[in-house]
């Protein structure tokens, strides 16, 4: 019968899961040996079922229904549905991994790439005057869904808006309208993130429209 691992040991096994993978072969055998066949039977089941359970995974594969503003072959990003501030955008990549340090190389480098447009998108296409990128690992760091994610929050001054936010309920209309409008400003930037033309040699890069530097 599968039996819950005490918080020391889930926090010991989120350590392991943040390092590269030999280390977490080093560690794992030792971590292992310390469980009861119940709770090895617990992780068990928790490895051959994560996307199941997972409510990015089922907005991946079209399960769940959300307001998508970008989407290619590997990475998706849609509207939080509880944001911080209207044009809160959640950038996922399509593979599941629970933390950033289990994810390949190329794949951080194409998430992040895709998080540099959609946050150049939501700059002009809400007129904020500031842009929050977060991403957190672990419970404890304030991750919620166990699925790589990275927030970008359009920020203006005075908005309240913390490291740990207060959400707000948006009606239909506004989630429609925002999604229309960072969506269409992703397609003006490029076609798709990882076939955007290169620059003409000699000719000047449009530059997002962001706030003055303060002294």
């Amino acid at each position: 019968m599968a039996e819950q691992l005490t918080p020391e040991q889930a926090k010991e096994l989120q350590e392991i899961a943040k390092l590269a993978p030999e280390e977490q072969k080093k560690r794992l055998p030792g971590f292992l040996k310390k469980l009861s066949p119940g709770q090895i039977e617990a992780l068990k089941q928790m490895q051959t079922q994560p996307t199941q359970q997972c409510i990015f995974c089922k907005i991946v594969s079209k399960e769940v229904p959300a307001k998508t503003v970008y989407e290619d072959n590997d990475i998706m990003a849609f509207l939080d549905i509880k944001p911080a501030n209207p044009g809160h955008v959640l950038v996922i990549p399509k593979e599941h991994y629970q933390f950033l340090s289990q994810m390949p190389d190329n794949e951080v480098a194409g998430l992040f790439k895709a998080v540099k447009k959609i946050t150049s998108a939501v700059f002009e296409a809400t007129g904020a005057e500031g842009v929050s990128v977060r991403q957190r690992n672990g419970a404890v760091a304030g991750q919620v869904v166990p699925h790589v994610h990275v927030h970008v929050i359009p920020r203006f001054k005075d908005d309240g808006v913390s490291e740990d936010w207060a959400p707000r309920e948006l009606p239909e209309e506004q989630f429609n309208e925002i999604q229309k409008r960072i969506s269409g400003k992703i397609k003006e930037l490029a076609p798709t993130i990882e076939e955007a033309p290169k620059e003409e040699k000699g000719k000047k890069k449009k530059l997002p429209k962001v706030p003055p530097r303060l002294p």
